[in-house]
């Protein structure tokens, strides 16, 4: 076989063949003969740390988190940190989806071992630090995902927002105006992008409240700045850039200039400096009025009442303060917010809303409050209110109208009522069919107090009628009855007039007896075609009632 092989590559090198060829018979000679290379190198682990590897890349899911954590926590740490951290910062070669079950792991280890988590972050803000510093086309899965893994760990409270910001702040930053900006952040190249979207994908829906709210929309003007710089972004860029802007803040707008953006980051810094300045003043004033309640309280307690009113007042004041901007005393909210948040918002005495501040008037800030929040949540624009209502009705119209023609385009089938009804259908005393329909025929029973009503009903997958006895004054009665009568008036009405249209055509087809002759059964039968679809609509009205609560019950359990 080996002499055959050379032979083949003597022919291939003195004849002269195309490329392709050439291309076969090289894949076909190294198919059968690869060339030597020195065999693969396995690297040899201790039994400790690929039990550590096991537990980490293939045993961690959702259900079996726990028992990860009580293994990691039986191991001798002194021996094996060093390597833990070491897998922790592979969150790259594992599964995208468990980066999270890698930071709840670190939140768990962190109640026993303080210093881990602290190398963990420290690890992973120096990987995010490298990344921009090389900018290497084979490092970006890993870098996104160590953003991933750096908004996990402030979902689990080890990161605060100021390290979320200034990371974001960063990442736009880093390299320009320096030689190396070419290099660090080419024009052409938009994973910087990526990066921003992947960590605000995941913690920016925290950013909603208090000053962590004013930050990201401070940043997401300048990251529209960034956008703008890069020109034309690439179509799967700019849905994610539309997808997180519809997430975090739907109503900002998208400029599309630098120009606008850096007239509205002036304007924006305006209002900010402003902000504080009143701040500064309300300050002064919640000030001087705590020391007056204060003393009015003392006066109080003085004379013997036990009220203490100066005590719960300022008490409730920072509660209120505390329920506008979601801040408590020193904790952490649920939503994740840092300590940081809070402390700059207790700082502010729980004066200022989230948007607007009051006049600090002590015990009147509460009213007042609550009005500024309620009328910035209800600034709608009237515009896209009223564009929207009418989209909504010719949608709705639109379906009502595809509704209404397929109910009439349906033929009238008696397969959904039971065939004895149809069969065992009589005529009472008023000539009125009883048992044709499922709930809207009606016999007089008892007198003239009560009505005689058929309901469908099914059981298993039979379906069995059941007669009731309803009042005569029921709304169901009357309604019924009165669309019998339309429907009996809009049916002689129809005869009627195809009747006239008869009769005229015998009138101008007077002399063409033949034609005449031809045409009376055809027209008679088109009447009595009509008459028994209406009928047949009559008949199936029940069974149209019940498609459509059918149909409206599938729509609520979707939209549950």
């Amino acid at each position: 076989m080996a002499s055959m092989l050379e032979i083949l590559m003597r022919l291939k090198n003195v004849k002269n063949l195309d490329p392709r060829h050439s291309t076969l018979v090289e894949n076909a000679y190294y198919l059968c003969k690869p060339p030597e290379r020195s065999a693969r190198v396995s690297k040899v682990r201790p039994p400790l740390y690929q039990y550590i590897r096991k537990l980490l890349f293939s045993d961690l899911d959702k259900s079996s988190i726990e028992h990860v954590l009580r293994q990691l926590r039986k191991l001798p740490w002194s021996e094996c940190e060093a390597y833990l951290l070491k897998c922790f910062m592979k969150v790259h070669k594992g599964k995208y989806g468990q980066i999270h079950l890698i930071a709840s792991l670190t939140a768990g280890l962190s109640r026993y071992h303080d210093e881990f988590a602290v190398a963990v972050v420290d690890e992973v803000l120096e990987e995010i630090r490298l990344g921009l510093e090389l900018n290497d086309y084979g490092m970006q899965q890993r870098r996104i995902a160590h953003m991933r893994f750096l908004g996990e760990l402030y979902n689990y409270e080890h990161v605060d927002s100021s390290v979320v910001f200034e990371t974001l702040y960063w990442i736009l930053m880093f390299g320009h105006d320096t030689p190396e900006q070419d290099v660090l952040d080419p024009p052409e190249d938009c994973f910087r992008i990526r990066m921003v979207i992947t960590l605000l994908e995941t913690c920016g829906h925290y950013f909603d409240r208090g000053s962590s709210k004013r930050k990201l929309n401070r940043f997401l003007m300048h990251f529209q700045r960034y956008i703008l710089s890069k020109g034309l972004l690439p179509l799967d860029v700019e849905f994610d850039l539309q997808d997180l802007f519809a997430e975090l803040r739907p109503n900002m707008i998208r400029y599309s200039s630098i120009e606008e953006v850096n007239a509205a980051l002036i304007e924006l810094e305006e209002n900010e400096r402003a902000v504080s300045t009143d701040k500064v003043n309300s300050e002064k004033h919640s000030d001087t009025d705590k020391l007056s309640s204060r003393t009015t309280s003392c006066t109080i307690s003085a004379n013997g009442q036990n009220i203490l009113n100066g005590n719960e007042e300022n008490g409730s004041h920072e509660d209120i303060g505390g329920s506008d901007t979601d801040s408590g005393s020193g904790t952490i909210d649920q939503d994740g917010h840092d300590e940081e948040e809070l402390d700059e918002e207790n700082h502010d005495g729980g004066v200022d809303t989230e948007d607007e501040d009051d006049d600090g008037d002590g015990p009147a800030s509460e009213e007042e409050d609550e009005v500024h929040v309620r009328q910035k949540v209800a600034e709608v624009d009237p515009l896209e209110v009223a564009s929207f209502e009418q989209e909504l009705r010719a949608v709705m119209q639109e379906s009502m109208e595809q509704r209404r023609q397929e109910l009439r385009g349906r033929p009238a089938l008696n397969m959904v009522i039971p065939m004895n009804l149809f069969e065992g259908s009589t005529k009472d005393h008023h000539g009125r069919t009883v048992g044709g329909e499922s709930g809207d025929e009606d016999e007089e029973a008892g007198g003239n107090k009560e009505v005689q009503v058929k309901v469908l009903v099914k059981r298993g997958n039979k379906q069995q009628t059941k007669q009731l006895y309803i009042p005569r004054d029921c709304s169901l009665v009357q309604s019924t009855k009165q669309k019998e009568a339309a429907e009996f008036e809009e049916k002689q009405d129809i005869k009627r007039l195809v009747l006239e249209y008869n009769d005229r055509e015998e009138e101008e087809n007077n002399g063409m007896g033949t034609q005449t002759l031809n045409w009376m059964p055809g027209g008679t039968s088109r009447v009595t075609g009509r008459g028994s679809t209406w009928e047949g609509s009559r008949r199936g009205t029940g069974s149209r009632y019940r498609h459509h609560h059918q149909s409206g019950s599938g729509l609520h359990g979707r939209r549950r």
